[in-house]
């Protein structure tokens, strides 16, 4: 049987064990019934920026920050919570002290049961932040990244502590806490700085704050760092970003110890999965998954004509791979917990919830955290 991903049946078979595909088969119509009543078919509501997508993933962001505070963990969003999400997001970042980082997959895990999301992927891109991919249980393609933090460090570099950002933040209108003014263009410039950001835009931006936190900011970085001058042009901006990143190179080798452990931890159990399409119709598989997976859950898909050794490395760096058949042998030797094969016998609204819930129970097992019932 041939099928198309765009718009007929396909199934989630799961490569994890063989004696499940019974399990997963038989929630097939249970996928069906969410997926297919108004206003959750996914082949009639458009993608990711649906008015409904967007209102429910600003629902779960505003509700989450509250669920923080209710469990005594204080956060900060870092830049851009003041409209409590109203808008289309796809991550927000945040802050944690040192002592509440290591709980967040618990703590967030916790929170999607209780919200009826789930949580799909953990990527640890620093050793003291992590990018936590959300989603509904009724609709993977209504997702939102919780990108939460510790010390802000980029590539080791060590650049605002844990403590410095949360003595600085404030109420949001709508309940949760942000930075100050202040304290975001700090937090902003030195971003700036670590991801090397283009200084023309980076002055447009922080002409946007007042002359008071910018003042501050100037007196901050002369006191703190030694860099004086600031004038907010372009042309300081850049001097003085680049001044920034050469000051904050702090070699630590305790920073060097977790950033082995986290890339060991990477190679170990990838981030990254093989999807294998069979017998359907692998262009149309392959634009439907980039589609609703290819943007968050992943860094990038990849489509292959087969699988090969150096494939390895994008699985490692968080690639989702679509091939039309791994061999026999290449089967036996792949982490099971990073092959997905796709089996025709129900619809594509199954098929995107089984992927989902495929991504999810491989979290949980990564994560020590609880199975869902039934599982």
């Amino acid at each position: 049987m041939r099928s198309s991903l765009g718009g007929s049946s396909w199934i989630r078979s799961n490569s994890v064990a063989n004696d499940e595909t019974e399990r997963w088969t038989g929630r097939c119509e249970t996928y069906q019934a969410v997926s297919t009543g108004d206003p959750g078919n996914f082949s009639e509501i458009p993608l990711m920026n649906h008015p409904r997508r967007v209102r429910r993933t600003a629902e779960f962001v505003r509700g989450f920050f509250t669920f923080l505070e209710g469990k005594q963990v204080d956060s900060a969003i870092l830049h851009g919570g003041e409209s409590g999400f109203e808008g289309e997001i796809s991550d927000v970042d945040f802050v944690v002290s040192r002592s509440d980082f290591p709980r967040m997959p618990s703590v967030i895990d916790d929170y999607c049961r209780s919200a009826g999301w789930c949580l799909c992927q953990v990527l640890r891109h620093e050793g003291t932040g992590a990018f936590f991919v959300c989603s509904a249980l009724d609709d993977p393609a209504c997702a939102v990244a919780l990108d939460a933090c510790s010390d802000y460090q980029r590539s080791g570099r060590f650049f605002l502590s844990a403590e410095f950002l949360l003595a600085q933040r404030r109420k949001l209108p709508w309940g949760g806490f942000g930075l100050n003014p202040s304290a975001e263009l700090k937090y902003r410039f030195v971003k700036a700085a670590a991801k090397a950001k283009d200084p023309e835009n980076a002055a447009t931006e922080f002409g946007d704050y007042s002359e008071d936190s910018r003042a501050d900011c100037v007196a901050w970085l002369d006191e703190r760092w030694g860099i004086s001058g600031v004038a907010w042009d372009a042309a300081s901006v850049a001097r003085c970003l680049a001044m920034f990143r050469a000051k904050s190179k702090r070699f630590s080798w305790l920073r060097l110890a977790c950033s082995f452990r986290r890339i060991l931890r990477r190679i170990l159990q990838p981030t990254g999965l093989i999807v294998v399409t069979g017998d359907e119709d692998h262009e149309a598989c392959v634009a439907k998954l980039e589609q609703v997976f290819g943007h968050l859950y992943f860094r990038r898909t990849l489509e292959a004509p087969g699988w090969r050794p150096k494939l390895f490395k994008d699985l490692v760096s968080t690639t989702l791979i679509v091939i039309p058949e791994v061999p026999t042998l290449w089967a036996l030797l792949l982490p099971k917990e990073c092959v997905h094969r796709l089996d025709p016998r129900c619809g594509v609204e199954v098929q995107l919830g089984g992927i989902a819930e495929f991504l999810q129970m491989r979290c949980q097992s990564r994560e020590a955290l609880e199975p869902l019932r039934g599982h």
